[in-house]
């Protein structure tokens, strides 16, 4: 049972990591003219912009989510009843608000740019994670602010709308009128086992 355990955590963990790290190597990012110290000054807005980040995270962690939801339904069949609906959509959601949350500080380890550039010198500044709908980078700075949410909220409102969505397409697909792991038998087979 254990090592099902921990066979369901990579499983769901692995697609999300995967998802971060494609992030922080391909994500569009700022270009920044190094003053010297660590310091450097934005060039525009070509390559940079905030919500392009935000979009190719959204989508990259929205794959991530029906891979997870994909997992807890070939692994734990028991989830498939109307009872564990909640579990297969939210436990994705989950994953993906948590690595959402460590996508900024991730990016700003892996991708920043040296602190010892010379003067002169231009720099690709490290991609950064906005709120996902209910932040002010996708309304701007005169935008609404949600704050009555916390932080996250949205990256678990999407990653849990992505499983519900593959739950629901599994189990329309399913063989099962009861999402169990067999076909419930019909009148016709019910009586021939009878007999």
């Amino acid at each position: 049972m254990r090592r099902g355990a921990w066979g369901t955590l990579v499983g769901m963990l692995a697609p999300a990591v995967l998802a971060l790290v494609l992030w922080v190597l391909a994500a569009p990012r700022s270009e920044l003219l190094s003053v010297g110290g660590g310091r450097g000054v934005r060039i525009g807005d070509e390559g940079a912009a905030g919500g392009a980040q935000l979009l190719m995270l959204a989508i990259l962690l929205g794959f991530a989510a029906a891979c997870s939801a994909l997992v807890l339904w070939h692994r734990h069949p028991g989830l498939r009843r109307p009872s564990g609906v909640p579990a297969l959509v939210l436990l994705p959601g989950l994953v993906c608000a948590v690595v959402a949350a460590l996508a900024s500080p991730a990016a700003a380890l892996l991708a920043s740019p040296p602190s010892d550039s010379e003067a002169g010198q231009v720099v690709a500044q490290a991609p950064a994670a906005g709120e996902l709908f209910f932040g002010r980078m996708i309304y701007g700075v005169s935008g609404p602010e949600w704050g009555l949410f916390p932080p996250g909220t949205g990256w678990l409102v999407w990653g849990t709308m992505i499983a519900a969505f593959t739950v629901a397409a599994l189990a329309h697909f399913s063989p099962s009128r009861q999402l169990g792991d067999e076909p419930v038998a019909g009148p016709d087979q019910a009586a021939a086992a009878a007999d």
